[in-house]
């Protein structure tokens, strides 16, 4: 293997530039360029190649692409990926974006299916979350033929060219492990919330249920509640739910709301005995977790998601295959470190 020498390249580019330009990922750039095990040749051939444009000015002269993130999901997980956009946007200044969201109780089918049309006729690539739907399938499908790779971000489709995100099932999994763990009582109750037909909430009930059923039978998994990923309307639904079930040993999110379900929990002077279980870290949810009125939560990595989904809509341009992409899910409690 060839070492790589000539410290007045990396002067003149930063392993952000390199990693732009070369496709590559900077935790892969590092790799190469500190000559560590286990790099494939042509990997180091394609960062020797980025290489070679002298100056940080050069990785401007990139063709530039269009990428179009088109959201379709409660509003707080909007926000989270809007949040993580901001940030990593500056590391490719050769792609224009476009951030198109609609809260999903406010989504009417044909009319975000037109938006995601126009989208992927007018850009390179589409980063999508989305509740799966015939139309939507079918655009989705369209879009493959078009050559206009389409990358789903957290929830996957049956057409996507690829998909970022964590293993839902996994996660699913790993809450009823903690809620069955944790509860003490003989016999139970657990209440499961989700809202709409999102693969990865459906996915995430696979794990749970599978995990409650084969390891605590003796909890009995309470039907399941659609909110509508909105702290209000979800309020409104746990609040009824509650009065009639003030017995409930546990509660999992499955979807948006957190903060309706907690206030319904503490208004019904349950917080500390229900077990409340969720997903997505914001500032509320944080506060949440500190002040004891949510003992565990589920999250993503967004800023890596999303920095994932731009270069995987790079390298489908580019031609290359890729493969579903998993990242670790992030756990958090009240002794989190923030």
């Amino acid at each position: 293997m060839r070492a790589m020498t000539d410290h007045n390249l990396r002067k003149k580019l930063t392993i952000q530039d390199i990693a732009r330009i070369s496709g590559l990922s900077t935790a892969t750039v590092d790799r190469v360029l500190n000559n560590r095990p286990g790099v494939k040749e042509s990997t180091r051939l394609r960062v020797e190649q980025a290489m070679s444009q002298r100056s940080p000015v050069s990785a401007t002269l990139v063709a530039e692409k269009k990428i179009a993130f088109v959201v379709d999901a409660g509003s707080s997980f909007i926000e989270i990926i809007r949040g993580a956009l901001s940030r990593v946007k500056d590391n490719y200044p050769h792609v224009s974006f476009t951030f198109d969201s609609v809260p999903n109780h406010q989504r009417d089918q044909r009319s975000f299916c037109d938006l995601l049309k126009s989208r992927i006729d007018g850009a390179d690539g589409v980063v999508l979350v989305s509740r799966e739907d015939i139309l939507i399938n079918s655009e989705v499908r369209e879009a493959g033929l078009k050559n206009v790779p389409v990358v789903c971000l957290t929830s996957d489709m049956p057409h996507s060219a690829a998909c970022i995100g964590v293993d839902e099932v996994s996660v699913g999994a790993n809450a009823a492990l903690f809620i069955g763990r944790m509860i003490k009582q003989d016999k139970a109750k657990v209440l499961f919330v989700a809202s709409s037909t999102y693969r990865t909430q459906e996915e995430r009930e696979m794990g749970f249920r599978r995990v409650m059923r084969a390891e605590f039978p003796h909890i009995d998994v309470f039907e399941r509640i659609d909110s509508n990923d909105e702290s209000d309307g979800t309020y409104k639904i746990i609040k009824e739910f509650l009065t009639h079930n003030p017995d409930v040993a546990g509660i999992y999110n499955l979807a948006g709301g957190n903060r309706g379900i907690a206030r319904a929990i503490k208004e019904a002077g349950l917080t500390g005995k229900t077990l409340f279980v969720g997903h997505e870290l914001t500032e509320h949810t944080h506060k949440l977790l500190e002040q004891g009125e949510m003992d565990i939560l589920f999250a993503h990595d967004m800023d890596r998601e999303v920095n994932a989904c731009i270069t995987t809509v790079e390298a489908l341009c580019r031609g290359e295959r890729i493969e579903k992409t998993w990242f670790p899910s992030l756990i958090y409690t009240k002794y989190s470190r923030f």
